[in-house]
């Protein structure tokens, strides 16, 4: 495997260039190693990467306030209606403070989107950003007891709250892309890609992304 590596290194050494935009949302499962993936693959190709909390930040920096977004109906007049229209008949009175804070990350989403080449994880980045971007997206999942000892091991927790800790997370995003996307979280079809990284290097799934999103028409 490690020649297969140096090779990918080799082969995608230069594939990324300034003139080629690559999106690459990932949605993953708590524990999986989605992030520690998705940061190799922005070293390797020198991009950004978002993860739920950059884009939160990134959303409070750029003055999108949630709560200003159900009193300014001029906010839904760009690209970003659709998202509400599409699973909601749309007033101004049916907003609620979840809705709005949907709209203020989307929004951001597609601003760093339209910035260049980065990868996205969580926040239905890629519903967000279908039919405006094109993007490569991604699911990682892992067996139950993988995703148990990683988190064991890299959060210094016991078996019980890092058991918790796992379904926590993945009911939260699970209840977040099935209301707002209206698809269903971790279903093959909503993906270019899935894998799960129970038996696979980190490395060799990054590499193995980057090959499979550069050959995406």
């Amino acid at each position: 495997m490690k020649n297969e590596f140096g090779f990918f290194k080799k082969f995608f050494s230069n594939s990324v260039n300034k003139k080629d935009k690559l999106i690459i949302t990932i949605d993953r499962e708590h524990g999986s190693g989605g992030f520690e993936i998705a940061s190799i693959i922005g070293k390797r190709l020198n991009i950004p990467v978002y993860d739920e909390d950059v884009i939160e930040l990134k959303m409070l920096e750029s003055s999108i306030n949630p709560e200003n977004i159900k009193k300014d109906d001029s906010f839904l007049q760009g690209t970003i209606q659709d998202l509400y229209r599409e699973n909601y008949s749309y007033s101004q009175e049916d907003i609620t403070n979840i809705d709005a804070s949907f709209l203020a990350n989307s929004k951001t989403i597609r601003d760093l989107a339209k910035q260049g080449s980065c990868i996205l994880l969580g926040k239905c980045a890629n519903y967000v950003l279908k039919g405006h971007e094109k993007t490569f997206d991604v699911f990682i999942c892992a067996d139950r007891e993988y995703k148990i000892k990683r988190l064991m091991r890299v959060n210094k927790v016991d078996e019980e709250k890092a058991i918790s800790h796992m379904k926590k997370k993945d009911n939260r995003r699970k209840n977040h892309y099935n209301k707002f996307s209206g698809g269903n979280w971790g279903c093959a079809n909503e993906y270019d890609l899935c894998i799960n990284s129970s038996s696979i290097d980190n490395e060799f799934i990054a590499d193995l992304i980057i090959k499979t999103s550069t050959k995406k028409e």
